[in-house]
């Protein structure tokens, strides 16, 4: 664990333990950041994690759906009695929910859900995070999604609160600034398990590099914006061209 002697930057990253959240706090760990690894469900996960990192901080759980928990979360990292005597450079709002059914079927709580986590969760971290990334002329990176830009059916909630988050990024940029924030718009990066394989082969087919996006590639574009000092309020595709629509066919 590191301590309050370090002056290493220090980074939360919401949604930690899995899938993009844990390659985007891999990376930042090899950078050299001091690293909050916050989870909620995935506690086997996120300990695993953490024994393989460097530079933790801590592993705090919460669930961002609950006002309270997330207040809670944000006077923990940046408490000035803390394992980082209150410092934040960095925050990453990675943590999301994946709901998925048609529209018509489902209904107002349903949404209200999902909006509460895909979306006001990362502006209320964002709001409350802000006076310790003043401090230090910190950034906010925001991961979004590209179904938010290109939707598929039985994904609309989803859709409507990562495209909200896009926009959010946008202004909260002149909001908060100096105070920088950024986006981070990934591709698929990993096969829903019920998608048939030649799915799979016609999104291949539709993506400029002929392959898809990593986790470990949105890390990258994560670390970039994070040291990019003169960059806000901009949104960075990670998708190996699947969005660019050039029907190229792998070889």
């Amino acid at each position: 664990m590191s301590t309050s002697a370090d002056t290493r930057p220090v980074a939360l990253v919401t949604g930690a333990a899995v899938r993009v959240g844990e390659a985007i706090a891999r990376r930042l760990d090899t950078a050299g950041y001091r690293v909050w690894l916050h989870h909620f469900r995935s506690v086997d996960h996120v300990a695993t994690l953490a024994s393989s990192l460097s530079h933790v901080v801590g592993t705090p759980r919460a669930d961002l759906g609950d006002r309270a928990q997330r207040d809670a979360l944000i006077r923990t990292v940046t408490n000035p009695g803390g394992p980082a005597a209150g410092r934040l450079d960095l925050l990453v709002n990675s943590a999301a929910s994946f709901e998925r059914g048609p529209f018509l079927d489902r209904n107002d709580a349903d949404m209200a859900r999902v909006f509460e986590l895909v979306l006001t969760a990362p502006l209320s971290l964002a709001r409350s995070a802000h006076p310790a990334l003043a401090a230090t002329s910190g950034c906010v990176v925001n991961i979004g999604d590209l179904l938010a830009r290109h939707p598929s059916p039985g994904h609309a909630e989803h859709a409507i609160a990562k495209a909200g988050l896009e926009a959010a990024t946008r202004a909260l940029a002149v909001e908060f600034a100096p105070v920088r924030v950024c986006a981070v718009v990934p591709g698929t990066v990993a096969w829903p398990p019920e998608l048939p394989v030649e799915a799979r082969r016609a999104i291949i087919a539709q993506t400029a590099l002929a392959r898809l996006a990593t986790p470990s590639d949105v890390a990258d574009a994560v670390l970039f914006l994070a040291q990019a000092s003169a960059v806000t309020g901009e949104t960075l595709v990670v998708d190996a061209g699947q969005s660019a629509g050039t029907g190229r066919r792998p070889t």
